[in-house]
């Protein structure tokens, strides 16, 4: 428990410190380099001060990670954040719900540099939102990783997909690359503020291209998306039961 309390005591401090290291020198400096390096140092200090290992797996070619690119994950835990940045080799924003621009220092720092939040109870905003991500996507050339489950899993189960982020990827001619976590519902379960050491596995998949489907056939994006985040899913989740 006392190891619990001090990985949550660690993440405050770090969020608040770096937090308000990249809201000011962004502010000053009227670009994002500060927030990225800031971002990468706080993904090493909840991975490694807080006793988690990662086991990557990345089954797709370097060539393919060229901006932009949509990343499309399972998601268990708020843990899948640090994860997911600890892991690919490009730096990336994510397609994030409107209650997480109020978190203070992170959120903060995140609406500064242009994260795009979406409001799911709002039609009518939530396309506004991806118009701005396809914006972004296209123009500035950024890569964003979506939760398409829109929520995290209760029991690591993958729940339905959300439309917006295959709205997004088909509006944008999009290359989606499926992502599978498995261990960090473990580590910060849904519900719970308390984070415990552990071990976490990701595999990153082949990329699936979304320029290759219209809105008509949106639903079959949506299934192929899907069964490939589930493989690699149970993939991660043979690995990590193994031990690997």
């Amino acid at each position: 428990m006392m190891r619990k309390i001090l990985n949550i005591l660690i993440i405050i401090m770090a969020t608040v410190f770096l937090g308000s290291v990249a809201i000011l020198i962004t502010i000053i400096t009227r670009n994002n380099k500060s927030f990225i390096w800031c971002t990468y140092k706080w993904t090493n200090i909840l991975i490694n001060w807080c006793g988690i290992s990662v086991k990557k797996n990345i089954l797709c070619g370097n060539e393919e990670f060229v901006p932009p690119i949509l990343f499309m994950s399972n998601h268990q835990s708020h843990y899948d954040i640090p994860t997911i940045y600890s892991t690919l080799p490009i730096f990336t924003m994510f397609l994030a719900k409107k209650e997480l621009r109020k978190i203070p220092f992170l959120g903060w720092a995140m609406w500064l540099v242009g994260f795009v939040f979406i409001d799911r109870k709002n039609r009518d905003e939530a396309f506004k939102a991806i118009d701005e991500a396809a914006r972004q996507f296209v123009e500035e050339k950024k890569s964003i990783v979506v939760f398409p489950e829109g929520t995290r899993s209760k029991d690591g189960s993958i729940g339905q997909f959300k439309k917006g982020g295959f709205h997004l990827a088909i509006q944008a001619k999009a290359k989606i690359i499926p992502i599978g976590i498995w261990g960090t519902i473990n580590i910060l379960p849904k519900g719970s503020w308390l984070v415990s050491p552990g071990k976490v596995v990701i595999n990153i998949g082949k990329p699936i291209d979304a320029s290759k489907y219209t809105r008509d056939s949106l639903g079959k994006l949506m299934d192929d998306v899907k069964n490939a985040i589930e493989f690699l899913t149970e993939k991660s989740k043979s690995e990590w039961e193994k031990g690997i």
